[in-house]
């Protein structure tokens, strides 16, 4: 797959863009073939439960897993298939996971970019990516960036993709290695939550931070847990080295 091109333009919410994709468009499907599809731990939710498995049995079946060299972080990416490099959710048709899909199918063809300016404020911008396969950008359809988010249901993915994303900063700025214990727990919060449920139960008298409400919440709704996993990270592994 090409190298994507990035718009010069930097926009904002209420930014209009023009762009359509369809079945029965020219390039439909294109962008589903040898691309790299990083998983944030919403996505990975999304996906599994989309398709009934499990987190080890949605990872040993279309998944790669490993420790990112920089952030020492778990990663998972969608594993193309070896024939042809397609993704593994790609029919004739279309998407096979089209209402689960991740963020990034969701955004595109615009790319967000969140982050902290020198005051250390958060700000958020979104870019235009432009492929020369891809036909949409022809499409005389006007939309804003925010009703693109609404229509293609981002508002969830931003969110915990936010949460995680404070995870992934904190790490950064952390001025020593994670031990093998720290690593496990935010596997286990981030791709693994039905270990971490158990842990959560076997915990729930101490966890620190949060209310025997949510914590009841949680553990009986994967979004909650996942949501309280994340927020347990930053207020454990990650407490000193996020902005107060």
């Amino acid at each position: 797959m090409e190298q994507p091109v990035f718009d010069h333009r930097k926009l904002g919410l209420d930014d209009v863009f023009e762009f359509a994709c369809y079945p029965g468009i020219s390039c439909f499907n294109i962008c589903c073939f040898d691309v790299t599809l990083v998983l944030g731990p919403y996505d990975f939710l999304r996906l599994r439960k989309n398709l009934g498995l499990s987190s080890r049995e949605f990872i040993d079946r279309f998944c790669d897993f490993y420790i990112g060299d920089v952030t020492q972080l778990p990663v998972v990416s969608v594993k193309m298939q070896s024939h042809d490099f397609s993704c593994p959710f790609l029919r004739e048709e279309g998407c096979s996971v089209y209402p689960d899909r991740p963020a990034s199918c969701r955004t595109y063809p615009l790319a967000r970019f969140v982050g902290r300016d020198e005051e250390g404020k958060p700000f958020e911008i979104y870019r235009i990516i432009r492929e020369t396969h891809c036909k949409g950008h022809f499409e005389k359809r006007p939309i804003s960036v925010r009703d693109w988010i609404k229509e293609q249901g981002l508002e969830p993915y931003y969110e915990f993709n936010d949460l995680f994303g404070e995870i992934v900063f904190a790490r950064q700025h952390m001025d020593r290695p994670l031990t093998a214990e720290e690593l496990d727990l935010i596997y286990l919060a981030c791709y693994g939550l039905e270990k971490f449920k158990e842990y959560v139960s076997s915990q729930a008298i101490s966890l620190e931070g949060f209310s025997q409400d949510e914590i009841a919440a949680a553990l009986k709704d994967d979004e909650k847990l996942l949501r309280l996993g994340l927020n347990f990270l930053k207020k454990t592994i990650f407490r000193d080295y996020l902005p107060q």
